[in-house]
């Protein structure tokens, strides 16, 4: 009787033992996934960042060209109007 008593107190530390040891492992790769999929948002905020940044770069570019033909062609009105 008290060997069957240990047997199954035994058995039952075992098992929960087990039940910790798997509930480790699988809350061990959650936390792995996580971490990847947390550097792979890391990596498209940085290439969203610098796609700004290159955006950012062409608009003032084209900004700087527009108001320069914007003169050129203010010149050349003028020009037109005086030889008229």
């Amino acid at each position: 009787m008290t060997g069957d008593i240990f047997a199954l107190v035994l058995l039952g530390l075992i098992t929960l033992v087990v039940v910790v040891v798997i509930w480790q492992v699988f809350s061990i790769a959650r936390a792995k996934v996580s971490a990847r999929r947390e550097e792979a948002y890391q990596k498209l905020a940085e290439q969203a960042t610098e796609a700004q940044r290159s955006i950012a770069d062409d608009l003032s570019r084209a900004t700087g060209e527009l108001t320069e033909v914007r003169q050129r062609v203010a010149a050349m009105e003028k020009l037109l109007r005086e030889v008229e």
